[in-house]
């Protein structure tokens, strides 16, 4: 017969599977034991400006890369505890494996072995994962940027934390996608310019300081005032 999983434990399960490679099905791991809590932060950079008499106002929001992480346990599995009525001993029956009813592996993985080098060796290759869990969306691209482990008591059971952030590739965007209307090819900046603040000015829109970028060969955002910079 079957393993019986409820509704609830399959729809909320969690599976880790590697982005790219031909075997990335077969490497896929499921978390045995569904963490009570898992908690997503979508946070933004907000970019303002300060004007004299006026205050502070905002120029611009960069979304962050998203974060998410929970705390749970790997299970130990180890021989199922009998009691000997006659010799009033206790024993280890071989044939009887121990296993938590919520458990939804195999009951063949072992803790160390399996779970913790599969995830260190994600982690340390800095390996883009496809985080599998149902919730407004069906997966999440990712890495795991912290992995905390060890033991807690003599079950056997690995305690963990582990959290991730959000993986995505870096697009090129293309020049042609913003106008200017300023009369120059370049643009001086000025003292409290940043890239965010000459973009909204020359092309109406903060997020086209991508564009200014690559126009001028930058690697970073960082502006000098005085300094001229294409914008065409």
């Amino acid at each position: 017969m079957g393993k019986v999983i409820s509704s609830l434990t399959a729809y909320s399960q969690i599976s880790l599977q590697p982005l790219y490679g031909d075997n990335k099905e077969a490497e896929t791991l499921l978390i045995p034991v569904v963490p009570a809590d898992l908690m997503f932060d979508e946070s933004s950079d907000v970019q303002t400006i300060k004007l004299m008499n006026y205050g502070e106002l905002p120029v611009g929001m960069n979304r962050r890369l998203a974060t998410w992480g929970f705390t749970c346990f790997f299970p130990y599995r180890a021989e199922l505890g009998r009691y000997d009525s006659k010799s009033k001993n206790g024993y280890m029956d071989k044939n009887k494996i121990f296993k938590y009813p919520f458990d939804i592996s195999n009951c063949n993985e072992d803790p160390y072995e399996y779970y913790c080098n599969k995830i260190l060796t994600w982690k340390n290759n800095q390996t883009p994962l496809t985080f599998i869990f149902k919730t407004w969306g069906s997966y999440y691209l990712c890495q795991i940027k912290d992995f905390k482990f060890g033991r807690k008591d003599s079950s056997g059971n690995i305690y963990y934390d582990i959290q991730f952030q959000e993986y995505k590739e870096y697009t090129q965007f293309q020049s042609s996608a913003y106008t200017t209307n300023y009369s120059g090819n370049t643009y001086t900046a000025q003292e409290g310019d940043t890239l965010l603040i000459i973009a909204k000015k020359i092309y109406g829109d903060s997020s086209a300081y991508t564009k200014i970028m690559e126009l001028n060969n930058m690697n970073n955002t960082q502006i000098e005032a005085g300094n001229q910079y294409k914008i065409r």
